[in-house]
């Protein structure tokens, strides 16, 4: 592989970090204005659906699929919707750029999945990582007198949110739907995830909120647009041209970006605990995708089959 593709390959891996990391800018001013979680998220999978309907009909992709891919794209769907719901509901006691952190951690949780379900050996390296992410969570969750978190339960939330994408992360590449186009297998778990927060909706809340002001509206677009389509596509993208463990180090800029967006435009406190726990999920993620053998990637199996 040429210098000018591994180039691509790092610019789009980059960008796919920083878009997803923008999560909070457009989500949270919306669940200010008073749209409840479930709506903000059925807004979310819908526009960032109907932009990867554009896209999928442009490259003229067939969307047929079998009856059994269907029942496993609904399993992952309901991993990845409650993944969210998670993340998304911990923006509410904590700033949006921790609880960022916090899901960042999902590479540490593979790895625990993986030595207890997976005969994944139990290294030195591991343990260390493993201990600097525990360390991590402690300093974000109240050592030091943590500002803006408002209750552990937050923390929880994050933390179960990064949990559940791991169990995505580990069961996806030993599923046939691997196979299948990566754009092709993110629709339908997106649109698949909205139906299922749709009908969660009508029983919770009643139903899906209208959207009441052109902010929100353009919020929502931008979330379904920016952190949705943008971030998966370059992250396909990006893992035709480089390893999968160079992809997963440069998602640091993840939890980077939302937390520089969260302090500078959301007024969001910066702590010495902040910085300290910060630095340490991220140092232990890093220490464990470049142990010498690339992270498990539910897309990097499936990659060389997009369109």
């Amino acid at each position: 592989m040429n210098n000018s593709s591994t180039i691509k390959g790092y610019g789009y891996a980059s960008l796919s970090a920083i878009t997803f990391g923008t999560i909070p800018l457009f989500s949270i001013p919306v669940m200010e204005s008073g749209m409840l979680l479930p709506s903000v998220l059925i807004y979310r999978f819908a526009f960032g659906c109907l932009f990867m309907m554009a896209i999928l009909l442009w490259r003229k992709q067939n969307l047929h699929i079998r009856w059994g891919d269907g029942l496993r794209i609904t399993f992952l769907s309901i991993l990845y919707a409650v993944s969210a719901v998670c993340l998304f509901s911990s923006y509410e006691y904590m700033p949006g750029g921790i609880a960022t952190t916090l899901l960042f951690s999902y590479p540490v949780w593979t790895e625990i999945l993986l030595i207890l379900f997976f005969n994944e050996k139990l290294t030195i390296r591991i343990s260390l990582a493993i201990l600097l992410a525990i360390a991590g969570v402690a300093f974000l969750g109240g050592i030091g007198h943590t500002d803006g978190i408002k209750s552990m339960w937050g923390v929880t939330l994050a933390m179960s949110s990064g949990l559940l994408y791991a169990i995505y992360m580990v069961l996806f590449p030993n599923m046939r739907i691997r196979k299948l186009p990566a754009l092709k297998v993110n629709f339908y778990i997106f649109f698949m995830a909205m139906l299922l927060l749709i009908l969660y909706a009508t029983f919770t809340t009643g139903g899906v909120q209208r959207i009441t002001n052109a902010d929100s509206f353009l919020s929502l677009i931008l979330l379904g647009l920016i952190p949705t389509t943008i971030s998966n596509v370059t992250l396909v993208r990006s893992l035709t041209l480089i390893d999968s463990a160079s992809v997963a180090i440069l998602g640091a800029f993840e939890p980077l970006t939302a937390m520089t967006i969260g302090i500078t435009l959301m007024g969001e406190p910066l702590t010495t605990s902040i910085i300290i726990g910060c630095v340490l999920i991220i140092t232990s993620v890093i220490i464990l995708i470049t142990k010498g053998k690339t992270l498990p990637n539910p897309l990097r199996k499936y990659a060389e089959h997009q369109e």
